[in-house]
């Protein structure tokens, strides 16, 4: 993402309409299908001249067809739908605010959500960190939240991108909420942001750190000076402040492509922080050397937590020995709640796991 396109969408949002800032999460994409239902479910195709037309039953199926976008089997006659409700939309497990777009993406249907930019931030606050943390803690989260969430919509206005976010953990978890503890951290930092000379930061975040954070480019691959590693002392509260995983052999053998069950394994390399930049792994069909962020994707993120570990090899198969849970950039939401308890407030505790970035207020 250029700086130039960058600094004009920031002046942009410096308008006064920008006080109702809306963020589009793509909830679904990549389906062929997706069914939809809520009382008074009505669709409105989007080209001109389309009006919008009755579900009948309250139902209604979006598909595609020869790769164009269908409404129950018929055409749309355009790339996109807009369906409303007189209540929440219903999406498999899923249950959406009263109005959602069904687009035609990539690699089929996208399902896109728009809503105001607090309720979204609310929603991740909810869904990211324990709601019985301190209140400072809360809007910690809040403030990354909506840097993160700011950063990427800005990157995709530049990059032409039909929603800004995902709703997983690659991006923000997003399955709505109305805990009032979490809209009371979002309303208490009201448009507030991370920014290094004057544009949001990529605020990442992670469970717990194990003791320290670790670097952005070793994380994440960004090297970023506000993802500097930092001494982190307050996470020990966390579930997985220390935790040992074991695998069978053959199984771990299979998982990272040896073909036969692992024989040895040891860390073959350490980052800055003492965490595992690559694993080696003998057995089977001969030697395989993987990234730690590779293994952990292979593994699993739970069944690893993260790459502070050490890794044994003993008759109860391959034993994993390790702290901290999560990739370990930026804040350290354990650690957080751990500053906020001591009485730091939000701005104290972002200062100190995004050095040089500056809590401002940007819309």
């Amino acid at each position: 993402m250029r700086s130039a396109p960058l600094a004009l969408l920031l002046l942009a949002l410096a308008a006064p309409a920008a006080a109702d800032e809306m963020v589009r999460i793509a909830v679904l994409t990549g389906q062929q299908r997706a069914r939809l239902s809520g009382p008074g479910l009505s669709v409105q195709p989007l080209a001109e001249g389309r009006e919008r037309a009755a579900a009948a039953g309250g139902e209604a199926e979006a598909s595609l067809a020869g790769g164009e976008l269908a409404v129950d089997g018929a055409l749309a006659g355009a790339p996109a739908a807009v369906f409303r409700a007189e209540g929440p939309i219903r999406l498999g497990a899923l249950s959406l605010p009263g109005e959602v777009e069904v687009r035609l993406g990539t690699t089929g249907l996208d399902v896109i959500l728009a809503l105001p930019m607090e309720d979204y931030v609310a929603a991740v606050v909810e869904a990211e960190m324990p709601l019985a943390f301190p209140p400072e803690a809360l809007k910690a989260q809040a403030v990354a939240a909506r840097s993160f969430a700011l950063y990427r919509k800005l990157e995709a206005l530049a990059e032409g991108r039909s929603w800004h976010l995902g709703a997983t953990v690659l991006d923000q978890v997003y399955r709505g909420g109305r805990d009032p503890r979490a809209r009371a951290s979002v309303a208490a930092t009201a448009g507030e942001v991370l920014a290094l000379d004057h544009e949001p930061v990529q605020a990442f975040f992670h469970s717990a750190c194990g003791g320290r954070t670790e670097g952005g480019g070793d994380a994440l691959g960004k090297e970023l000076p506000y993802l500097a590693p930092v001494r982190c002392t307050r996470c020990q509260k966390a579930p997985r402040w220390r935790w040992t995983a074991t695998m069978d052999a053959g199984e771990l053998g299979r998982l990272v492509g040896l073909g036969g069950p692992v024989t040895s394994a040891r860390v073959a390399a350490r980052s800055a922080t003492g965490r595992a930049a690559a694993v080696a792994f003998a057995g089977g069909k001969g030697k395989v050397q993987l990234a730690g962020a590779d293994l952990r994707q292979r593994l699993g993120w739970d069944r690893l937590p993260s790459l502070a570990f050490d890794v044994h090899l003993g008759r109860g198969g391959v034993r994993f020995e390790g702290s901290g849970s999560g990739h370990g950039a930026g804040l350290c939401q354990w650690g957080a709640a751990g500053y906020a308890r001591e009485g730091r407030d939000y701005r104290t505790i972002l200062a100190h796991y995004y050095r040089g970035a500056e809590v401002v207020r940007m819309y």
